[in-house]
């Protein structure tokens, strides 16, 4: 396997004048060919600023398609590709900077005056994106490396919903093996278009989506979801005609509220969600009001992303599973504390294997062991198979709360509590006690207009699942507490609610 410009001067051979990747509404665009030479443009600017193979390179950069030569350019040089949310503070940017010894940060209008704070004082070199296709008499002569297979190509700081954000590399081929995938699975199609709203500084949208576009010859079309106008996603889909998307499963949740009924999305060929559990109930309701069908994707940052898919025909009866199978490259088991498998019905740790997995975390070799053992990543997600063989997700193993003795998994309680017509969303975290050593804690978000005590909680679960499983204590609050991507920043609910 070569290196990802490679595969990138690929796609610009074969569909030189076809659009490789464009902001929604009428933003900038370019085509194959163009993305092409900007990237080569752009990795000689690099180079002239002082950026060498294998040096990193942070994007502070959100949906627009200044990152995507950005994010190119940067691999055609060799260098290291370190996506950050213009989202963090300054704190956090100037941790991943000084953590992943960034030789540069390439940056916006928008993020220049955020960039330079967090550059000050640090070896960062602050250039803006628009420079890099408009290089220097000088660069333009600079001759470019050549990168193999094996070179890092990205370092990605996980969304740290436990607490704990770490550095994940992947080399050129990992992300290859990714798009390669990500093609497969989802059907890409050269000229089809595909809708990125989730941020590109996330694993899924990058690797998956992203450059999976590119392997395929397909459009990249950008935009960026804004959970308080829930609307302008299926606006955007309306619009910009796309026959894919992927979001979050909050995403389509919340664009229930604007009634997709009212719009034209026949374009869609696939929606796919994945980052964060959905239920039966949920699939069901975002099927029956978007239509079309719908694919579930299971991975994580380490593996690609990469693991497990449902497909739309395997919906009907396991909605809110993870599927019974794994992707094309990729093999999955389910094993007990003991490293075996385990029967089905029991619960166990998903581990897999698969050739876009990372080559370790950054300055983490502990974690790293932890995770990657004898070439199996360990998830540290817990699931039980069913009778016919299909995967559901328990819950995170960190999240797994020990309350008097038993095993309590908080998916299975947040499954439970949903089902209650005053409940819109719900997180449940185990907060310490005395004697219990946890306790199950039922952080809630009411629907309009409703109220709900303990009492009434607890007398509508019952029956529904074990007493000991029970939330025995509940909070309420206006809303979630969530990353970029979604996912409920649990550790943040426990420091909250803290006795």
């Amino acid at each position: 396997m070569a290196a990802m410009a490679d595969m990138l001067e690929r796609s610009a051979l074969n569909y030189r004048d076809r659009a490789a990747v464009r902001q929604a509404g009428g933003g900038p665009s370019l085509t194959y060919g163009q993305l092409w030479q900007g990237s080569q443009a752009g990795a000689r600017q690099l180079a002239a600023a002082g950026v060498r193979p294998g040096e990193r390179v942070a994007l502070l950069l959100g949906n627009e398609t200044a990152f995507a030569l950005a994010f190119w350019s940067v691999l055609t040089a060799g260098a290291v590709a370190v996506p950050i949310s213009p989202r963090l503070g300054q704190a956090e940017l100037r941790f991943i900077l000084a953590h992943s010894e960034a030789r540069a940060l390439v940056a916006s209008d928008g993020t220049r005056a955020a960039a330079a704070q967090a550059a000050a004082g640090l070896t960062v070199t602050v250039l803006a994106a628009a420079e890099l296709s408009r290089p220097k008499s000088a660069a333009r002569r600079r001759k470019l490396p050549r990168v193999t297979a094996t070179q890092f190509a990205e370092i990605l700081y996980t969304s740290g919903t436990t607490g704990d954000p770490k550095a994940v590399v992947m080399t050129h081929g990992a992300c290859q093996e990714t798009a390669a995938m990500a093609a497969y699975q989802f059907g890409f199609q050269a000229a089809e278009r595909v809708l990125i709203m989730m941020p590109l500084t996330h694993s899924a949208p990058l690797n998956l989506f992203l450059v999976g576009a590119a392997y395929t010859g397909a459009e990249a079309v950008l935009a960026s979801f804004n959970p308080r106008q829930p609307e302008a996603l299926l606006e955007v889909v309306q619009a910009e005609r796309a026959q894919y998307l992927f979001c979050a499963p909050v995403a389509y949740l919340l664009g229930l509220k604007a009634d997709p009924g009212r719009y034209d999305l026949g374009s869609m060929k696939r929606w796919i969600y994945g980052g964060a559990p959905m239920t039966k109930d949920q699939v069901q309701a975002v099927r029956r009001a978007y239509g079309g069908e719908w694919m579930s994707v299971y991975g994580l940052t380490e593996s690609g992303p990469n693991g497990m898919a449902l497909a739309p025909s395997e919906h009907d009866g396991h909605e809110g599973s993870l599927g019974w199978h794994p992707t094309v490259n990729a093999a999955i088991r389910l094993v007990g504390a003991d490293g075996q498998d385990v029967a089905p019905g029991e619960p166990g740790e998903i581990i897999m294997r698969t050739p876009s997995a990372m080559s370790g975390y950054l300055k983490n070799d502990r974690a790293t062991a932890e995770t990657l053992i004898d070439g199996w990543i360990h998830t540290g997600d817990m699931a039980v198979r069913d009778g016919e063989g299909y995967y559901w997700m328990l819950d995170r193993k960190k999240d797994l709360i020990l309350s008097g003795g038993y095993n309590v998994f908080p998916g299975e309680v947040e499954d439970a509590i949903l089902a209650h017509p005053a409940v819109a969303e719900v997180a449940v975290v185990g907060t310490p006690h005395p004697e219990w050593g946890e306790t199950v804690t039922a952080v809630v978000v009411l629907a309009p207009g409703a109220t709900l005590t303990l009492a009434e909680l607890r007398a509508f679960l019952g029956g529904r699942i074990a007493s000991q499983k029970q939330p025995r204590r509940l909070e309420t609050v206006s809303t979630l507490p969530r990353n970029p991507t979604g996912k409920v920043l649990k550790h943040v609910l426990r420091s909250q609610f803290l006795p």
